[in-house]
């Protein structure tokens, strides 16, 4: 017996080594691209911000841009009937010159009209005096007005440019991002893949097998349809194999591991592992917290062995998808402490 047990964890330790080592390494290469990929989507995130920002403040410039022109046109316009209308006097004074004003000063009645007269005609000064004035403070304000329609057209293709640019560098960092994302996923695929490959669980010899006699008090073990299963799947079934039998006896452990399978093969209950740990009302440990220590904590080995040994097919309670303390005077298969029917 003494040689069986050492044999069973020289088998035990080997397949832990090996699928362990597989599994370092592609920790490892997932923990370096969920960093790279998480410093990618930061940089995504950042130019995304500066490319909105630009984009509203182009926005904002055209809208200016164009009110801008509207008063620039509103400005010219005014000047423009300013001039006219100052013209128009000039010339009338130009043709007839001072002589008739004079005329018409002298040709007056009484004082109070040549006072009149001569009030009248020095306001016709001031007033062109006046839009003469006005006349060249909007001429200022209109070039002030293109100057700063022309610096405002320069910022605009400024920001154009910027806003250019980094759609090429975000689009030149998105397409690498997405090309080194998709070649480390695959990479990581294939990997998995080769590690499942190459370590094969190493089936250890049955007591008859290691000491030449008969085994004594084991259940009946037999091989039935397996289940697709996950690294995940395995770590997950085992820790409540766990923590529904223990960690030593081998076919308390094998029983609880292919009830679990036998509902994901039957079809009234999940087909998913998750489903069935986690189902309502099914399995304590796993609603009370007891399978998520177990899990930080780290599972036995041999619950280990017998999940994936579940998992691939071999059963020693037949078809039962129940089970019970053996305390509770079920009627059944009694394998460890559990009765199973």
């Amino acid at each position: 017996m003494k040689y069986f047990i050492r044999i069973i964890a020289i088998c035990m330790m080997t397949t832990v080594f090996f699928t362990s080592a597989f599994s370092s390494l592609a920790t490892g290469s997932t923990s370096e691209l969920e960093s790279e990929v998480s410093d990618i989507e930061k940089d995504l995130k950042a130019l995304n911000k500066d490319l909105d920002k630009i984009s509203l403040q182009i926005k904002e410039a055209s809208s200016k841009q164009k009110e801008i022109r509207k008063d620039l046109a509103i400005a010219k316009g005014k000047a423009d009937a300013q001039y006219d209308s100052m013209m128009v006097r000039i010339k009338y004074m130009y043709e007839n010159g001072n002589s008739t004003i004079l005329e018409m000063l002298f040709s007056s009645s009484c004082l109070p009209e040549f006072l009149s007269r001569a009030e009248f005609y020095s306001a016709i000064t001031q007033y062109d005096r006046k839009l003469l004035s006005e006349y060249k403070e909007n001429i200022e304000t209109i070039t002030a007005q293109e100057t700063e329609l022309k610096e405002l057209q320069e910022t605009l293709k400024g920001l154009q440019k910027d806003l250019h640019e980094k759609q090429k560098n975000l689009d030149k960092k998105h397409s690498a991002a997405s090309t080194k994302l998709a070649k480390a996923i695959e990479d990581a695929k294939k990997a998995q893949a080769e590690a499942e490959k190459e370590v094969i669980p190493v089936k250890p010899p049955t007591p008859s097998q290691a000491t030449g006699k008969p085994s004594i008090g084991s259940s009946q073990v037999t091989e039935t349809g397996g289940v697709s299963y996950t690294n995940e799947d395995v770590t997950l079934l085992a820790a409540l194999i766990e923590c529904e039998a223990g960690s030593k006896n081998y076919d308390a452990l094998l029983a609880v591991g292919a009830v679990v399978v036998n509902r994901m093969k039957s079809r009234y209950y999940p087909d998913t592992l998750n489903g069935v740990v986690y189902q309502s009302g099914q399995f304590p440990p796993a609603t009370d917290g007891k399978v998520e220590r177990v899990l930080q904590r780290g599972v036995k080995d041999l619950c280990i062995k017998a999940a994936i040994d579940a998992f691939n097919g071999k059963s020693n309670v037949g078809d039962c998808v129940q089970f019970r303390a053996a305390s509770s005077g079920h009627s059944g298969t009694i394998i460890g402490d559990n009765v199973f029917f």
